[in-house]
């Protein structure tokens, strides 16, 4: 995952922000746990909104501690603390890391990428796949359609989008198990396909300058990234509002008993911000909690 399904904070409840970083902290703190400590590095905001939709699902209430962290060793913060469902989440964004870092090696984009897998994540990754390997596999066929696609050139951004979305529908199904429903699948296909698009626009100046591909930029000319978005500003509109009105169609079909304020805020809130910021040109802070683009 990317990072990009943050909060909005400025239209959420003080109550909600002070849960919302308990589980982002108590899922660093269990990657420390389950893996290892510089694995902490890998914790961000998509894998932070999977752990608590999976609580709410489920109706597990987290159990909350208030405990020390690394960074900041002489102030308690509450946490939430690890259980079953968070390691589920761990398993997972160890898959998509990897994934993504051997993508990004054979595409010759990521310098020091295939040292990060081999050293840091690999061994982690080999546990992570044999406790989903349906979601392993998926990955494995996706990421291939996905580099196909990439080869050919094409110019759809639907079609281009749709193995990561595919990769998130069908993550979902193992990791909810019994608890998935066909809505789960189909909000996790269009927040797949919101990623990625988003993760292209983000990449716009990026890739033209390196000749890589998007599949904003397929066929087309680009002189900078304002002119782009003034050009193609109706339909990048289309693409996100329609992304959007699919999520949240499927979200309002998942019964979510737990939590229901932050997972609306991150819904309604935060991804029409963070799809507003990118457009935009402005680069949303994706690892720290207490980044400029969580602040706004």
């Amino acid at each position: 995952m990317y990072g990009y399904v943050v909060i909005d904070k400025p239209d959420m409840f003080v109550k909600d922000f002070a849960l919302y970083r308990a589980f982002y902290c108590g899922y660093c703190k269990s990657v420390g746990k389950k893996c290892s400590q510089l694995m902490r590095f890998t914790t961000n905001y998509d894998i932070t909104f999977l752990d608590i939709l999976l609580h709410s699902v489920y109706g597990r209430e987290k159990k909350l501690d208030d405990q020390v962290c690394v960074l900041n060793p002489l102030r308690k913060k509450t946490i939430a603390l690890r259980d079953e469902l968070t390691d589920r989440c761990i398993d997972a964004n160890n898959i998509l890391m990897h994934y993504k870092l051997e993508d990004d090696v054979i595409d010759k984009s990521g310098a020091g990428r295939g040292f990060l897998d081999k050293v840091l994540l690999r061994r982690h990754y080999k546990k992570a796949k044999k406790n989903l390997p349906e979601s392993d596999a998926s990955c494995a066929r996706n990421y291939a359609r996905l580099r196909e696609l990439e080869k050919s050139g094409c110019t759809s951004t639907d079609m281009a989008a749709d193995p990561f979305a595919c990769i998130m529908q069908d993550m979902s199904r193992e990791i909810f198990a019994e608890k998935y429903g066909n809505e789960i699948g189909e909000l996790f296909y269009h927040l797949g396909r919101w990623i990625y698009l988003i993760d292209a626009v983000d990449d716009l100046e990026k890739d033209a300058k390196k000749g890589a591909y998007n599949p904003f930029l397929a066929g087309r000319k680009f002189k900078d990234r304002k002119t782009f978005v003034e050009e193609n500003r109706e339909e990048l509109d289309l693409i996100f509002n329609s992304c959007q009105g699919a999520i949240m169609k499927a979200f309002d079909g998942i019964s979510t008993p737990l939590y229901e304020g932050v997972l609306t805020n991150i819904i309604w809130y935060g991804l029409p911000a963070a799809a507003k910021t990118t457009i935009g040109g402005n680069k949303i802070a994706k690892k720290s909690l207490f980044g400029s683009g969580i602040e706004r």
